[in-house]
């Protein structure tokens, strides 16, 4: 199981005080009725990047990005109140913590998600795209049909094909596909980026910088007959004399290797997203 790290605040007024900071006091927090032995999951639209519970009575761990899951702990007593505190990738939310033993039971939900209203936008400089607006993104893309694809390169029974390229704000979302029309299924072992001279006179001489995908759609690692995904990327530049060269090399023992490269003019022609 994954742990986090919870910060916890010095005293409920502190809690209160950073509330009433980040939040309107007319606006009531959203309220999670806590039960003993019973254990509350939180379902964030993002991935969940910092939690503050204000009380030591309330454990808390994520056991994937998105899921924050809370139970009180085995020496928790009476009744109490607390503020939880949740910061996605672009967003911050805060919750009404509340353990009573004679509310009722149906006040109680095992399941909950953290909604619009329930977000507050913040600015985190690193994060411009969160992986659910790429993957938002990628999935319309991938709904479209890739049969107009620019076929790049054949070799060993394998064709690969640049489907579209596009771009939202400062990224760009390659998406490719390879056809296997060999009876050997392809184990992927890598799908490789890297930014090269068009031409390599003298290996000693050649520059090469490798480009690692920000978000990828599928993490498919092997297929019989087709594999299609979609690879993005912060927004790049490559001179003229250069291109970006995409690399599908297959586990041993077999060990094929397609390549093909994509110019700068292509990424020029990008489409565009609309938001």
């Amino acid at each position: 199981m994954k742990k986090i790290l919870f910060v916890l605040a010095i005293s409920f007024l502190v809690a209160r005080h950073s509330f009433a900071q980040t939040f309107p006091l007319d606006r009531p927090l959203s309220v999670i009725y806590l039960k003993k032995d019973m254990t509350v999951h939180v379902l964030s639209p993002e991935n969940i990047r910092y939690v503050d519970i204000s009380t030591a009575k309330v454990h808390g761990d994520i056991p994937v990005a998105n899921l924050l899951r809370l139970k009180l702990t085995d020496s928790c007593a009476s009744a109490f109140s607390a503020v939880l505190t949740v910061v996605g990738e672009k967003n911050i939310s805060q919750f009404s913590l509340i353990y009573d033993q004679g509310r009722s039971d149906s006040l109680f939900r095992a399941n909950l998600d953290i909604g619009i209203s329930d977000m507050r936008p913040i600015s985190v400089p690193d994060v411009s795209l969160s992986e659910s607006e790429a993957r938002r993104y990628a999935l319309s893309m991938f709904r479209k049909s890739s049969l107009r694809g620019d076929v790049r390169a054949n070799g060993y029974g394998i064709r690969a094909t640049l489907n579209n390229i596009a771009s939202v704000g400062d990224y760009v979302f390659l998406d490719i596909s390879y056809l296997n029309k060999s009876n050997l299924k392809i184990d992927i072992d890598e799908i490789r980026f890297k930014i090269n001279d068009k031409k390599l006179i003298r290996a000693s001489n050649s520059q090469s910088i490798e480009l690692v995908p920000e978000y990828v759609f599928s993490r498919v690692s092997s297929f019989r007959r087709y594999y299609r995904n979609i690879f993005v990327f912060r927004k790049f530049t490559f001179p003229g004399n250069k291109i970006l060269n995409v690399t599908l090399s297959e586990k041993q023992i077999s060990g094929r290797t397609i390549s093909f490269g994509i110019r700068y003019g292509d990424l020029l022609d990008a489409d565009t997203i609309e938001q």
